[in-house]
């Protein structure tokens, strides 16, 4: 069961018109990009226009969009957007290909996003020790340790700001890890009146609301 004040957070994150409504043009774009990181190697140029126009989005609107969003490689091509070729603590295995995430959340949002089973391995800050569990659609299982936690920061729509990247790796992804303990996780955030520390199954109810904002403009899956 997740804390009021995740749920607070949570709700105002994910309402209409809330920080995580990014309206159909954005919200698409973000989906699509997901979908083609998660084939197994980064997006080229000519993909990223084929997307563009199957969506029907301005293109100028698009790639300034992505422009803010995206990390590339020295070719512009596109490598990383929450689901990333440039290794950070948090490595997925999807369909066979290894890839990693910008944050611990991440790793739970992506299966409902792409409808895909992932396989995760995490390391925890300070200890540098590995949290591995399998995550699909359905939730989450076997975690390794079996107490392993993921942290999560409490954060209203006024507190946010998606415009670049680096944005957004201030305000989530340099606060949500997974730890191999609650104990562990408790010391790591020591005096953080903003960190929730979660288990697996609650962290996933967390990536259920999430995910369920960011696809809201998504036709329905036949």
């Amino acid at each position: 069961m997740t804390s009021t004040p995740v749920t607070d957070a949570l709700g105002d994150l994910t309402k209409p018109g809330g920080a995580l409504d990014l309206g159909p043009h954005r919200a698409l774009l973000l989906a699509r990009m997901l979908r083609l990181l998660a084939e197994g190697h980064p997006v080229d140029r000519d993909h990223v226009d084929l997307a563009i126009a199957d969506l029907g989005i301005p293109k100028d609107q698009a790639h300034a969009q992505l422009e803010a969003w995206t990390e590339r490689d020295e070719h512009g091509t596109i490598v990383g957007l929450g689901l990333t070729y440039n290794p950070t603590p948090h490595q997925l295995t999807i369909d066979g290909a290894r890839m990693w995430a910008w944050c611990a959340m991440d790793t739970l949002v992506f299966p409902i996003a792409l409808d895909k089973h992932v396989t995760i391995e995490s390391t925890a800050p300070r200890t540098g020790e590995r949290v591995r569990l399998q995550a699909s659609p359905g939730g989450v299982s076997d975690p390794y340790p079996t107490g392993a936690v993921i942290t999560w920061p409490v954060r209203h729509s006024q507190q946010i700001d998606f415009s670049p990247a680096p944005a957004i790796w201030g305000t989530f992804c340099h606060h949500s890890f997974f730890f191999p303990s609650r104990a562990i996780a408790e010391l790591w955030a020591a005096g953080r009146a903003d960190i929730e520390i979660l288990s697996p199954d609650d962290g996933f109810a967390v990536a259920q609301s999430l995910a369920g904002a960011l696809l809201r403009y998504e036709p329905p899956r036949r």
